[in-house]
């Protein structure tokens, strides 16, 4: 911002109208602001490391339910299955207790 620009023969007032006009822009931070700045930073990054273990441990959870889903679903394919094979040969419905 102020390359080239002689500091040395610059008056107080005009030193002081760039110091705070740096302020303004964001150029200069006050220590509290940094220290402020350093604890959102510290917040955010906690955070972060907090849902990327949620969502890790939600993918693991994920893949434990397919495969559950998979299973029930063999079962249940395979119980249905047998079931028509039993009509069509004849066997009657099967929850006929009446014989």
């Amino acid at each position: 911002m102020l390359e080239g620009v002689p500091l040395v023969g610059l008056s107080a007032p005009v030193l002081l109208g760039l110091a705070i006009l740096m302020l303004l822009k964001g150029k200069l931070w006050t220590d509290a602001a940094y220290q402020q700045k350093c604890k959102d930073s510290d917040q955010w990054r906690e955070a972060y490391l907090k849902e990327r273990e949620a969502r890790i441990q939600s993918d693991n959870q994920t893949g434990e339910l397919l495969e559950l889903a998979k299973t029930t679903n063999s079962f249940i394919m395979a119980v249905f299955t047998n079931s028509e094979r039993v009509r069509q040969s004849g066997g009657g419905d099967l929850l006929d207790r009446s014989s």
